[in-house]
């Protein structure tokens, strides 16, 4: 059975379009074999996009590899979910399409 490894916030209330969430790092990824972002698009919201990002090295400063799709806005107070399975050395959000009319949350699970 899997076990819990983290669960945090990691984007917290932004809007700004290529606003990144603090990288989750190989010690966060260590022994995680499923990792789930919970993208949370708040009240008054209207449009924008998250996509899920990973790297090989940290703090990379170049074109971060995209996990799928961005996670395009549908709705106000609106969870979406994006499970990544495998392993990743580096994974972050990304605010890729500025969010309009209030902020998105973020949060990060991993399993191991």
């Amino acid at each position: 059975m899997p076990t819990l490894r983290f669960f945090r916030k990691i984007l917290d209330a932004q809007s700004v379009i290529n606003t990144v969430s603090g990288e989750l790092f190989p010690n966060d990824l260590a022994s995680v074999s499923e990792l789930a972002f919970y993208i949370v698009f708040g009240a008054g919201t209207s449009a924008g996009a998250i996509q899920i990002e990973s790297s090989p090295i940290r703090g990379y400063t170049g074109t971060w590899a995209p996990e799928g799709s961005a996670v395009v806005w549908s709705a106000a107070n609106k969870v979406h979910k994006v499970s990544i399975e495998g392993v990743s050395y580096c994974s972050r959000a990304r605010i890729s399409v500025g969010i309009v009319g209030g902020t998105v949350d973020v949060y990060a699970i991993g399993n191991g």
